[in-house]
This record gives C-alpha cells, structure tokens and sequence, in this order.
C-alpha cells in the first residue's frame, strides 16, 4: 500500500470530496467509525455492488479484530490512488474507493443495468451466430475474445471526450494487423479534441478524411463473428463503450453485397446471393431516373405494346413521370422515418398501412400512375437488401433521376461515370475501397469461391503474414 499525504486528514478529505463533486446526490461519501479510527467510503449509486461492498469492505472493517491494517482487513483486491485527482478519476468510473490513514484504496466493485446479449435487427441472419454486441464495453471485448482464443488478440483503451471521458477500445490482432493502418488508426484517434463522445458514429466522422462522400470507407456491424473475421484479415477494430456498433477499419465497397452467412452456405448459393445484391443495388439506384429517360427521350426502347399501355395510364395525370416519381419517392422516405421512430408494433403497422393507402389514393385521385407507383415500390423492396449503403443509395437515386430526366440516356451514362471516378478515388485509411480487381480479391467479391480457395488474406489490406491456410 502506497501512503499519500493528502488522504491522512480525514475530515478535510471529506469536505474537499464534498466540493469537488458539488454536492451531487448520488454521490455516497460515508464516514465509518471503526476500532482504531474513521474510515471514508466513496462510491456512486447504481453503479457498484452493495452486497459486495457491504461483505467484503463495512463488515470486516467495522469488527472488533479490526487492528488498524485496512489493507489486510478488507476481502477482496484493491489498487493505490495515486493522487487526488486519480482518486476522482477512479470513482466517476464506478470504482469504490476506501480512505483511511493515508491510504486510498481503489476496489472494482462496478454494477449496473445492461442490455442483454441479444440478435441485432438490423443484421438478422438465416445460418450462423445470432448474437450481437450490446452497450458494455466489457461484454463486448469478451464475445470477440470468444470468437479469437489466441494471446494474439491485442486490445488497447483510450480516453476520449474531455467531460466525457467515453473508454474506446481498438482491437486487432498481433503479428497479422496492417501496421500502416494500425499507426494511422492511433494518430486520429489521439487527434480527437471533444467535450463528449456518446456514439462510434461520432468517431467514424471524426476520423474519416472524406466527410462529404457518401461512402466512409468504415465498416460498421454488430456482429462479433464479422468483427472477428475482419480483424483476422488484418484490420483494425474500434469499439465505443455505451453502443453496441463496431468500427471496422478499412472497408472495401465491395463487401456492402458481403454478408456474414455467405460463409457458412456453399459456393453457388453464396454466389448467387451476392449477384442479386448487386442486381438489387443498380434497380435501387438507376431504376427510377432509367425509367424516366427511357419515357422522356428514348421511347423506341420499349416495345410497342407496352408503350402503348404505359402512355394510357399515364395520359390522365397531371404531373410529369419524374415529378411522380419524385413524390413517392419523398413519400417512401417519410414513411421509413416515420416507421422507424416510432414504435415497433405501430411502426410497421404505419409503414405498411401508409404506403398501401397513399399509393392506392394517389392512383384513384389520378395524382400519378400504376407504373409509377411499381417503379418506386420495386426501388424501394431493392433498397432494403443492403441497408449498409442507406445514404449511398438514397443520395444517388435523386442524382440519377435528376439526370435521367434533364438529358436521358445520355445523362445516366454520365452519372454511372461519375459515381464510379468518385469511388475510385476515396481511399480509407491509405486502401482504395475499390481495390478489389486484384486475382486474391477476385475470389471473394462478387461471387465467392470455395473455401478452401481462400488461402490469402486481401493483398491491399495484408501486409504481414499473407497465409491464412495451407
């Protein structure tokens, strides 16, 4: 035990503890008369063990044995405050601290209410793990712990928010991480200068260097098992106490049409699951703007019974196809806010009653046309599959529209150029988040070859320790 002078007066360490957390009422500073002399017990309410504190630290300090050695005296292990402001430091965390005769000790009692390990919604799975990280940064250290039984696995704790104090961890794994990444990943985070953190969102933003794309090049799950996989490929994690999303870092484009499952069905079925994901990214993007080139413009496209029949539902509408595409398309945005704010069991209740009511009065009141309502109901099922690429799609399905009905055909094909050079020129972290033509790549991107067959980790990502099977 470490003896500090200014923890010896125990009725001016009192006051002082009194004023340095002005007063606060769920702060417990107790005075304990014992045989020798007073003890000082600290600690907040609702985040520490009574039952324990009470069995290991009151009882035996409060006995009749008691000789004056609180170090020997109480059950269970404590650390020494170094300081004043270390002691303070120690119970805002949650710790116990016990104050007598020069001595500070600091005992790890923490205990409060968290959520359960639970499956994220937003990431539900057919086949595999079912569990997701919660909002303690302990629990969720300990599910990837499960995941990678190796010594390997390295995790390192920093401090940031200046009022806050948010404990954010970064994970990777030893010997395996990209050392380049790893160094940049330290640096930004050191570079974070904030009153408070609450969320992993806040530090993405923080660390990104393209704050005006629509992709960040940072992964983002909820899933242990995809955590542990992408750590494994020598990337980093990042991992904010008090949410339960994980940075992953770097995050290849590609690997939005990935899902955690494709690795547990077989080859064709995980192929084929990925090739309709990317279907599903260009109907969700192109279709609505496609859709208005083509009737605006380029009309000899369509075969001639079908133009026949798309004009006369269309002819009694007042507004042109891209002002009725736009409207349901705001119309379907509303209807996902306002689903996901409110309540689960009314929420989807809303968004489906919603949409079958306003497309259904919109068609009657002659407001747009049945087609224009399959459009965006088809655009809208597409963009459901990969929820990851919410703003991407979003951003771009305006810009494609707008495109498609300013200058056709023509216009699409210069926004599919554009979208693609914006891309192709975002790195993350020093890795160009398109870089995924390369022959190793190439076996896990758009269709994912054989198990056995990935015995390379991602050329770009990998700098050491290149195998990962024989």
């Amino acid at each position: 035990m470490q003896q500090v002078e200014e923890f010896k007066n125990i009725n001016g360490l009192y006051d002082k503890l009194k004023q340095a957390f002005n007063n606060s009422f769920d702060i417990n500073i107790e005075k304990i008369k014992t045989t020798e002399d007073t003890a000082l017990l600290i600690y907040i309410e609702g985040l520490t063990d009574k039952d324990l504190m009470d069995r290991d630290i009151i009882t035996p300090i409060k006995t009749l044995d008691f000789e004056g050695n609180i170090g020997n005296a109480i059950k269970t292990t404590y650390k020494d405050a170094e300081d004043f402001n270390d002691l303070i430091t120690k119970i805002v965390e949650g710790s116990v601290a016990l104050c007598y005769n020069g001595y500070a000790l600091i005992i790890d009692f923490r205990k409060w209410t968290t959520r359960s390990v639970e499956s994220p919604e937003a990431e539900n799975v057919t086949r595999g793990p079912r569990e997701g990280f919660n909002e303690d940064l302990v629990t969720n250290t300990s599910l990837l712990r499960r995941k990678i039984r190796n010594a390997g696995l390295i995790f390192e704790k920093y401090k940031i928010g200046r009022q806050s104090n948010t404990a954010v961890v970064i994970a990777y794994i030893g010997g395996v991480v990209n050392e380049d990444i790893l160094a940049k990943v330290r640096k930004r985070l050191g570079e974070i200068d904030i009153d408070i953190i609450l969320e992993s969102g806040s530090i993405e933003q923080y660390i990104e260097r393209n704050p005006f794309s629509t992709v960040s090049g940072i992964g983002l799950t909820q899933k242990p098992d995809i955590v542990a996989a992408r750590i494994l490929e020598g990337r980093v994690a990042i991992i904010c106490d008090g949410t339960p999303h994980v940075l992953t870092i770097p995050e290849l484009f590609i690997e939005n049409i990935h899902s955690s499952e494709d690795y547990y069905h077989r080859t064709f079925f995980a192929s084929f699951l990925r090739a309709l994901r990317m279907i599903a990214l260009f109907i969700s993007i192109l279709l609505p703007g496609l859709s208005v080139s083509i009737i605006n413009f380029n009309a000899e496209m369509l075969p001639s019974t079908f133009l026949i029949s798309l004009v006369a539902l269309s002819e009694k509408t007042p507004f042109p196809e891209a002002v009725e595409i736009f409207f349901l398309i705001l119309m379907l945005e509303l209807l996902k806010e306002s689903g996901t704010r409110l309540p689960k069991t009314i929420g989807s209740a809303v968004s489906i009653v919603g949409a079958l009511i306003i497309g259904e009065a919109a068609v009657r009141a002659g407001l747009v046309g049945a087609p224009t309502v399959i459009i965006v109901a088809l655009t809208a099922v597409t963009s459901f599959i990969i929820p990851s690429l919410n703003e991407f799609t979003t951003i771009y399905r305006l810009v494609f529209l707008a495109l498609g009905a300013s200058f056709g055909i023509i216009g699409i094909g210069a926004g599919i150029a554009f979208m693609l050079a914006q891309l192709s020129s975002i790195n993350s972290f020093g890795v160009p988040i398109m870089s995924f033509f390369s022959k190793r790549e190439l076996k896990d991107s758009m269709i994912r070859f054989p198990l056995k067959q990935l015995k390379y980790r991602p050329q770009n990502i990998a700098k050491n320790n290149i195998k990962r099977a024989n």
